[in-house]
């Protein structure tokens, strides 16, 4: 890779921070940090499918967050068909199914747990689960194993019950 030559690469932004940068996740998993300029520029939300143009991230950071975006680009056209309305339905019914399966009371989940188990990938998972959240259907939360670092893994419960303990 010659330098500067960016990489493209589909992410679902996955999480916002307070000032305004976030954080975007790849089908590989891998973190994507977007800085707040283009945040603002593209006006950016949690849950949106972007491709990103990513370098690999400053080597201090690299080992939390291997990548950074150059650019971010947003697809343009929404499917005109109701077919898109019927599959987000349905996935959004499977997900409010496998949260509430009594068997696993108390569990949380993560994107990538719940798209196996509904055939899905977990891009679209987490857009399916931010919506449902949006909507006060289910339960999301941040977690952070260190207060200093700005990455956090989301999970997602059926209700406030699934966080206790």
């Amino acid at each position: 890779m010659k330098d500067l030559e960016t990489i493209k690469m589909q992410a679902i932004l996955e999480t916002t921070t307070f000032s305004g940068s976030a954080f975007a996740v790849n089908s590989q998993g891998e973190q994507i940090f977007i800085n707040q300029r283009i945040m603002e520029r593209m006006n950016l939300e949690e849950g949106v499918l972007v491709t990103a143009h990513v370098l690999p991230n400053y080597d201090d950071k690299r080992q939390s967050i291997p990548w950074r975006a150059m650019r971010v680009d947003v697809p343009r056209h929404l499917p005109d068909s109701n077919m898109t309305e019927i599959t987000s339905t349905q996935l959004d019914n499977q997900i409010i199914q496998i949260l509430s399966d009594k068997s696993a009371f108390g569990r949380l989940w993560t994107d990538k747990e719940i798209a196996s188990l509904a055939s899905t990938t977990a891009a679209e998972c987490h857009r399916a689960c931010v919506r449902l959240h949006e909507r006060s259907t289910i339960c999301r939360v941040d977690f952070s194993s260190d207060p200093n670092k700005i990455k956090s893994a989301v999970m997602w419960g059926a209700d406030i019950s699934d966080f206790k303990d």
